[in-house]
């Protein structure tokens, strides 16, 4: 530090002398002038000054050393931004207020159909063109009243011309004076989000097979022409159709074949209604018709007929041609029920009814209905309980060979002891099980006690002979079938040779491959084959070589006028011959006199069945028949 000057006061160069005792002290006198009384001294430190310097230059570089590893972590922060920005899966973007994308990330390109940001930034100059104007107001419109929006979904053109649904989330960002400098937010690809939400949507009102609407869909617009018409006091017909033995042509030609029948049957029911009613798939081979307009019966009725008509010509699907019929039943508002739910109640009424009437038929819902289809359900339901409750027994008739009166085999026949309605014949209760569907466990339940019994009978000591089982089409074309019976023998001990299942020929006609697999197992297990009622059927010699029977029955119908019917004769004749050629056994059902039993034996028909020798009877007296080894004639 250099010495101050005083006015007036010379610096004398001792002052300044580094070698005088001030100087080593490190002070400066400076001489009196006129105004001090005492000299004024100045300290200074006398440090070198390199060392100075090399202080400074420290402290320079550990602020430079700072500076780079500042600079050097901003560098790093910028290229995680960078890199987080540029790959995240969802969108961002910045668009100036004109609309003109400022940055966008590849997401966001990738998402309107551009190759890369660059791409994006490079070809779209506004934004405001990639999405709807509708679209694109309600956006503005929320970003004008200072909100953010939230999820919002657009629709938005790509680049090659297809739409996508986008969600978005948009701001606005602003400085501090309040000035709009851009909008900022993310956008995420919800294309295939809200096409399963649509699908959802959509099959929870419409059918998935056939594209008709289903019942929840049927049931809001019945309600709503049902209101429509309280309100202009009109009429609303509803129509229920039910394909005939769907169910029986999906088992037998498969679930495929089955769900394509349905989706043209759909096709030709939307083409014959179409303008004049809507129609619905209310489930399985189930449909529902709500004709636009109906002044009366009459005009519900040439509903039912066109539509049966359009399903009545000949279908050709997988290889297969065949023809089906349907039943429909008919409920008429306000008449048959003020609501939708009592219209399709009675509807059902009127189609199970149609059903008595046989295939293709209508019928319109009548109170005296109720009584009978409400006397049907109570049949099946207590039908269902029947097996556990022991309601069921097995009785026996015998089959006898017409020379020597001796027992040559049984038929096993179900009845039904009800505890309240008594003995139920089969013919009341059979049809029943078998549109329910409980005539596979009754019918499991029949096999395992016939094939028991017999068992028993031989372990008693009695001559073994065949046991007859009837079998429905319904069981034998149940899966498993064939283990089924495979089980039954082995668990009670009955030799194949001893079952005799007796089959129908409109079964053996249906799906033939199916059921010729199906009786082949049942063949190489040795288990006998019978075709029962022979002749009321399709009959055919073809299938006679192809299944290998064991025996024909003929049926009933023939044998009651054969004495004196000529046509029924010469059947009788002509079945009995044909079986002898093809060495079948032959046997005649519902031999009830002794007119009818010389007829056949003249024919030389080996054994019969009927209440001439014997009708169904009880275990206990077929086993002392048995014992006896012949029947004496009931009607001798």
């Amino acid at each position: 530090m250099l010495a101050k000057k005083l006015p007036n006061a010379p610096c004398p160069e001792s002052a300044l002398d580094a070698t005088s005792p001030a100087a080593e002290t490190g002070e400066t006198t400076l001489p009196m002038d006129e105004t001090h009384e005492l000299p004024f001294r100045e300290r200074r430190r006398t440090r070198p000054m390199r060392h100075v310097w090399h202080e400074a230059l420290s402290t320079l570089n550990e602020l430079l050393i700072k500076y780079e590893k500042i600079n050097a972590e901003t560098i790093e922060a910028e290229e995680k931004y960078r890199l987080l920005f540029e790959n995240a899966l969802v969108g961002m973007f910045q668009v100036s207020p004109d609309g003109r994308p400022i940055i966008v990330n590849r997401t966001t390109a990738r998402l309107y159909g551009y190759e890369s940001a660059r791409q994006f930034l490079d070809e779209v100059l506004n934004v405001k063109e990639l999405i709807s104007p509708e679209q694109l107001s309600q956006c503005m419109r929320a970003i004008g009243s200072g909100e953010v929006v939230s999820a919002i979904t657009v629709e938005v053109r790509c680049r090659d011309g297809e739409i996508k649904w986008a969600s978005i989330n948009l701001r606005a960002v602003c400085n501090s004076s309040g000035k709009l400098l851009y909008f900022e937010g993310t956008a995420e690809d919800v294309t295939d989000k809200k096409s399963a939400g649509e699908r959802i949507q959509y099959l929870a009102y419409y059918d998935s097979l056939t594209g008709l609407p289903n019942s929840t869909l049927f049931n809001l617009q019945l309600d709503q022409a049902l209101v429509s018409a309280r309100a202009r006091k009109r009429k609303v017909a509803l129509l229920l159709l039910e394909l005939d033995r769907f169910k029986l042509i999906s088992d037998s030609f498969g679930r495929v074949f089955g769900d394509h029948l349905l989706q043209e049957c759909a096709e030709r029911l939307k083409k014959a209604c179409e303008g004049i009613a809507l129609v619905a798939r209310l489930g399985s081979g189930e449909f529902a018709i709500l004709p636009n307009a109906v002044r009366g019966v009459s005009d519900a009725g040439a509903v039912a007929r066109k539509v049966s008509s359009c399903l009545s010509a000949k279908f050709s699907i997988l290889g297969h041609t065949l023809s089906i019929s349907c039943n429909v039943g008919i409920s008429i508002f306000p008449e048959n029920g003020q609501d939708g739910s009592s219209l399709l109640q009675n509807a059902e009424v009127a189609l199970y009814a149609s059903k008595e009437d046989g295939p293709s038929k209508s019928r319109f819902f009548t109170k005296e209905m109720n009584a009978q289809i409400l006397e049907q359900l109570t049949l099946e339901n207590d039908l269902r309980l029947a097996v556990d409750r022991k309601e069921l027994f097995l009785l026996y008739q015998p089959q006898i060979n017409i020379h020597t009166n001796k027992i040559t085999g049984l038929e096993a026949l179900i009845r039904w002891q009800h505890p309240r309605l008594g003995l139920i014949p089969p013919g009341s209760f059979i049809g029943v099980a078998e549109s329910s569907g409980l005539i596979v466990p009754i019918g499991a339940w029949v096999l395992e006690n016939a094939c028991a019994q017999a068992k028993r009978w031989q372990q008693e000591g009695l001559a073994g002979v065949p046991v007859a089982v009837n079998v429905s089409a319904v069981q034998i074309r149940q899966q498993g079938f064939a283990e089924l019976v495979r089980n039954v023998l082995r668990e009670t001990g009955l030799e194949p040779g001893y079952l005799e299942l007796e089959l129908t020929e409109s079964l053996l006609l249906t799906n033939a491959d199916v059921i010729f697999s199906i009786l082949q197992k049942l063949r190489d297990m040795g288990v006998r084959l019978a075709i029962d009622d022979f002749g009321t059927g399709y009959s055919s010699l073809s299938y006679l070589r192809q299944f290998h029977v064991n025996r024909l029955k003929i049926d009933r119908s023939f044998i009651r006028d054969v004495a004196v019917n000529r046509d029924d004769a010469a059947i009788t004749t002509a079945i009995i011959e044909m079986a002898k050629a093809l060495n079948l056994e032959v046997l005649a059902e519902g031999v009830e006199n002794e007119a009818q039993l010389s007829f056949l034996r003249g024919q030389k028909c080996h054994e019969i069945q009927g209440f001439y020798f014997s009708k169904p009877e009880t275990v206990e007296r077929i086993y002392k028949n048995m014992v006896k080894g012949s029947i004496i004639p009931a009607c001798a």
